[in-house]
């Protein structure tokens, strides 16, 4: 399951980089969960030609991943502002003394802006 989501992220940001043909098979087969006979008849071609155009699918997404970074970006930016909410959170939570009015209000506004990130 996990490679199967990995290949569904993979074309997410990086599937607009396919050929149409790249991305109607690679969709065909790991988002709709077709067989590669099922895509082979669709497509009025062999079932080898289906499994090479996604072998070769898969090592030109991972390709574009090592070369851009954007997913592994993605990720590390994404633990990064958790990490800075948890903080920011844990501060609050740790201050002594309840916040007036004003300061509350703009404590949630702050926290807003930060989840936006």
């Amino acid at each position: 399951m996990k490679e199967i989501a990995r290949r569904s992220l993979l074309l997410d940001y990086y599937g607009e980089l396919l050929t149409e043909k790249q991305r109607i098979i690679y969709e065909l087969y790991y988002q709709d969960d077709l067989s590669l006979g099922e895509i082979a008849d669709l497509q009025h071609v062999s079932r080898n030609a289906v499994y090479d155009l996604i072998t070769r699918t898969d090592e030109k997404l991972e390709h574009y991943e090592t070369a851009l970074g954007l997913i592994a970006e993605n990720t590390t930016q994404r633990k990064a502002k958790e990490e800075l909410l948890r903080d920011l959170r844990d501060w609050q939570a740790n201050l002594g003394g309840p916040m007036t009015e004003s300061q509350q209000a703009r404590w949630e506004a702050l926290l807003e802006r930060v989840s936006k990130l």
